[in-house]
């Protein structure tokens, strides 16, 4: 038995040395692999793709309908063309303003190589001067929920509504963070430098728990864009530069009514993290909304249900539900105690 687990093991080891001899002088055969950043704006920019130079970065934003002004930004791996189908029903009562996170999509690559979320909070800031919004509210779904946030807690006098969808930034342990490794070595060696269509159908399927499928072209447009020329390398700097910050600090301080959504069937943060946000939302008044059979991406499950509720939320429509989260101090205990 053990002779056999040692030639299993030897023969494992030839396979990957193969590969690795193989492949690496070859350089993973990446020039094919990779697409162009003009190649991929050719094929996915639209009439409505607008760009503008945010501090040396070619920024890619679209700005659609008439209304009070909401921003949405996007998840990891994804860009801002996921949002389509909320911004199609969004778009009729609100000016709907999306835009391409650094690394992301259309946006070009930043000269100074800062790529991280606080970089990202300076590309919103920018793209809102240059279209002279001062009040709007704000959505951010998973990493983009950590922009949403910060940028409400960092501009108190301008945001109106805060709309948090499965939202990324609550502190990790080595179990519960998203990207943590998985695989064997072989394996996370190869997907770091190539991932296959198959792969990103597989993945985003996984975050699909209501009864539906992922979109074949969002797939394709996914697979395409994450094989964009020099993304493996800005994508590493991002994940280094990557930190959850204060969490609890940052909600504190953000004033503006908050809609916090969640998939019960996420697997990729729970939905007991939303009732941890409710809970450090202590200076602004919140609503939690659960949807028992939705995954991490619920806005493209059910894309039509989850802009109803954002739209009812961001009207107003839905402030009888709002509560605040009381902190109670010592000094409080037994006078408050009835």
């Amino acid at each position: 038995m053990k002779r056999l687990i040692r030639s299993q093991m030897l023969a494992n080891c030839s396979i990957a040395m193969l590969v690795l001899t193989t492949l690496v002088p070859m350089g993973f055969a990446k020039a094919p692999y990779e697409i162009s950043r003009e190649t991929l704006e050719a094929r996915y920019a639209d009439a409505d793709s607008r760009f503008v130079n945010i501090d040396g970065v070619r920024l890619h934003y679209k700005d659609q309908g008439a209304g009070p002004a909401v921003v949405l930004v996007h998840a990891s791996f994804l860009n801002l063309d996921a949002w389509s189908p909320v911004a199609t029903e969004l778009a009729k009562t609100h000016r709907v303003i999306r835009f391409d996170m650094l690394t992301n999509g259309l946006t070009g690559d930043d000269p100074a190589q800062r790529y991280s979320i606080e970089r990202n909070l300076e590309m919103l800031s920018g793209l809102l001067a240059h279209l002279g919004v001062t009040r709007h509210s704000i959505v951010g779904t998973s990493s983009g929920g950590i922009v949403a946030f910060r940028h409400s807690a960092a501009h108190p006098e301008s945001v109106e509504r805060l709309i948090l969808i499965n939202s990324a930034g609550m502190p990790r342990t080595a179990a519960t963070n998203p990207n943590r490794p998985s695989g064997s070595v072989l394996r996370r060696w190869i997907e770091a430098r190539y991932k296959s269509r198959g792969y990103w159908q597989q993945n985003l399927s996984t975050q699909f728990t209501g009864g539906t499928i992922p979109n074949p072209t969002f797939v394709t447009r996914t697979y395409d864009m994450n094989r964009r020329a020099g993304l493996a390398e800005a994508g590493a700097i991002y994940l280094r530069n990557f930190r959850t910050g204060d969490p609890q600090t940052e909600l504190a301080r953000v004033r503006a009514p908050t809609l916090i959504a969640w998939g019960i069937g996420n697997l990729t943060v729970s939905h007991l993290e939303a009732d941890v946000m409710v809970h450090w939302l202590t200076s602004a008044s919140s609503l939690l909304i659960k949807y028992p059979k939705l995954g991490h991406y619920a806005y493209l499950e059910e894309p039509t249900r989850i802009a109803t509720d954002m739209r009812d939320f961001l009207l107003g429509r839905r402030d009888a539900d709002l509560r605040v989260t009381q902190r109670v101090t010592p000094a409080c205990v037994a006078a408050c105690t009835p």
